[in-house]
């Protein structure tokens, strides 16, 4: 896939944060747009494409002002539309209770999928102690997840506590966000042993039910526990236990054997349905040595 096909869009602070981050894991494979009402959430990228909603001039936010976000929007999208249009992928970042990307993120997604692009939302959901954001998020989740393929749910609280477990920085992703996009970005642009490919992910996500992406990065001494690494994951009340179809990306060094790929791609599979479709692929580059990285979508949950 071209570079153009994969687009990293950050909608809102906390949303352009993780998308900055994680895009300078893959930014050779995708491309990158940030739209928020505050100037500084343009600072940590100098590549990306940005939409900057702020009729007033004065570079400020939209508070906890949805309709505000969402008027903005409107009067811009124009300048982006030719960004979605050439886009395959459009991988959504947002945290919701706040005015920008509660109140812009569903549209963007509804422009992306009205396009023809995958749409792939993952969402921050406020902490248990913020009531009016919890009540805005509340409001907004319904329309993204009814404009996108798959809405990823990330508790912000889950989120923060890996943060402290990993020292890093819970705004700009806690590094998970980060590996999760990567992982997706690795898993479609690049080719590899058993080729995996949009329609292959269409087919997993397309399914009833529930949907969700898992990734986990580990030794290759220990190939089982990086399954496990993975389900400890900062999803909200999610599990891939049960689930109806799964695509399976396993990802090593030249070291990645044919047996670690069974250990890794049986244990997870181990707790699926039993007769759950599988798609599976894998790939092998030099900076992975000694390492292995799995990424599953999973659905029909």
């Amino acid at each position: 896939m071209d570079q153009e096909a994969i687009l990293i869009v950050g909608v809102g602070g906390i949303g352009c944060g993780w998308s900055s981050r994680a895009h300078t894991r893959c930014s050779k494979l995708s491309d990158l747009l940030l739209i928020d009402a505050d100037e500084s959430s343009f600072e940590m990228s100098h590549s990306a494409h940005c939409l900057h909603l702020d009729a007033s001039g004065r570079g400020k936010g939209a508070a906890a002002l949805p309709n505000l976000a969402a008027h903005r929007l409107s009067e811009g999208i124009s300048n982006i539309s030719p960004l979605l249009e050439k886009s395959e992928l459009v991988i959504l970042l947002a945290a919701l209770g706040g005015g920008t990307g509660s109140g812009a993120a569903a549209e963007i997604a509804s422009r992306a999928k009205d396009s023809g692009s995958l749409v792939i939302s993952i969402v921050g959901e406020p902490f248990a102690e913020q009531p009016l954001r919890r009540a805005i998020s509340d409001l907004a989740l319904p329309k993204i997840e009814q404009n996108s393929d798959l809405t990823i749910r990330v508790s912000l609280e889950r989120l923060a506590w890996q943060a402290r477990y990993r020292d890093s920085d819970w705004k700009l992703g806690s590094e998970w966000i980060g590996e999760l996009i990567e992982g997706l970005v690795m898993t479609l642009a690049k080719v590899g042993k058993m080729n995996l490919d949009l329609m292959d992910l269409r087919t997993i996500v397309k399914r009833p039910g529930n949907a969700t992406l898992i990734v986990g990065n580990g030794s290759v001494d220990n190939p089982e526990d990086i399954v496990k690494i993975a389900r400890k994951s900062p999803l909200s009340e999610i599990t891939a236990d049960g689930a109806k179809a799964c695509l399976i990306q396993v990802e090593g060094g030249p070291d990645m054997t044919l047996s670690h790929l069974n250990l890794v791609s049986e244990a997870f599979v181990s707790t699926l349905d039993p007769d759950c479709q599988v798609i599976l692929g894998a790939r092998a580059s030099d900076d992975m040595a000694g390492r292995l990285r799995l990424g599953a979508v999973v659905s029909g949950l």
